[in-house]
């Protein structure tokens, strides 16, 4: 037998014992520092996806209940990360106020709900919803960790498609962008502020606009205009 035989041998006889499944997945997180998926959870423990699920709803719920912690244990969408509770924000502000980010204007949180909505999306689409250039509110973006290059278009010019990350759903509190509330992206009322619209837009409209569907709709208004524009010439 080789010795990668062996190594592979010795790795493949580990055993956790269950009831060491929860501190060994809490382990993991906190060193790793980042998102861990379910199925590697598995790979490294040894263990069912039932058991490694059942012991994180058992975290979750934990850290969520402990008054006394200032960390929680999050899932984004197959993946669990250990990150701060939001209310310690302004204690973090205070350590890292030398690098603190200007809040994003109004615009910015306009092109990230368009970008958000119709994902993947490339600059030419967010600008056709958004009617002006988005070429500096998207480097922001990028530079925020919100949204990210996922690929390009089949297209013409191969144009860059961007997509949101990772942080934009731990930020904003959510497991996905399944359960982004449906809310009119050209309402610039609502989209001002998406932070708050996360929880008061729930309740609105379920019609949701996409780019296409907004572009066919200006194309109708744009015909619409030319003739009854002919109308009151004739």
């Amino acid at each position: 037998m080789s010795e990668s035989d062996e190594i592979k041998e010795i790795k493949d006889q580990f055993e956790i014992p269950v009831q060491e499944v929860s501190a060994a997945l809490e382990s993991i997180l906190f060193v790793s520092g980042e998102s861990v998926t379910t199925a590697r959870l598995c790979e490294i423990l040894g263990v069912e996806r039932k058991t490694v699920e059942d012991a994180m709803k058992r975290l979750i719920n934990d850290y969520e209940n402990d008054p006394w912690g200032g960390l929680l244990i999050r899932k984004i969408e197959d993946s669990y990360i250990m990150c701060t509770k939001p209310g310690m924000k302004k204690v973090l502000d205070r350590m890292f106020s030398p690098r603190m980010r200007p809040p994003l204007s109004g615009a910015s949180y306009e092109t990230l709900a368009v970008i958000a909505y119709n994902q993947p999306v490339t600059r030419a689409q967010v600008e056709a919803v958004r009617g002006v250039s988005s070429d500096s509110i998207i480097s922001r973006l990028l530079d925020r960790g919100w949204i990210c290059e996922s690929g390009t278009l089949d297209a013409p010019g191969r144009p860059t498609l961007f997509s949101t990350t990772e942080q934009f759903l731990l930020e904003f509190g959510i497991e996905s962008v399944d359960e982004l509330p449906s809310m009119e992206l050209m309402s610039y009322k609502t989209i001002r502020d998406l932070e708050m619209s996360l929880e008061k837009a729930a309740g609105n409209d379920d019609r949701q606009i996409s780019i296409d569907s907004y572009m066919e709709e200006n194309k109708d208004e744009t015909d619409n205009e030319g003739g009854d524009s002919d109308g009151e010439y004739d």
